[in-house]
C-alpha cells in the first residue's frame, strides 16, 4: 500500500546522513582506514614527544637537555 511505513526508509529515500552512516558501518575497509589513521596519529604524538633537536651535537660550552 502507498504510504505504509515498515520501520526503515527505502535506500532511495534515506537522508544523506543516513546514507553516510550506513556506508561507514557496513564496509570493513573503513575499519582498516580508521585504524591506519589512528596509528598515524599515535605515532605522530610519540615522535613529537620524543624528538628534541636537529640531530646536531651539543657544543661543549652548553648543557643540552640536562636534568639534575
Amino acid at each position: 500500500m502507498t504510504g505504509d511505513r515498515h520501520g526503515a526508509a527505502s535506500p532511495a529515500r534515506r537522508t544523506r546522513r543516513q546514507k553516510i552512516t550506513a556506508w561507514f558501518s557496513l564496509h570493513p575497509i573503513t575499519i582498516v582506514i580508521w585504524g591506519f589513521l589512528l596509528l598515524l596519529v599515535v605515532l605522530g604524538v610519540i615522535v613529537a614527544h620524543t624528538y628534541h633537536g636537529t640531530g646536531e651535537p651539543c657544543p661543549p660550552d652548553k648543557v643540552c637537555n640536562f636534568v639534575r
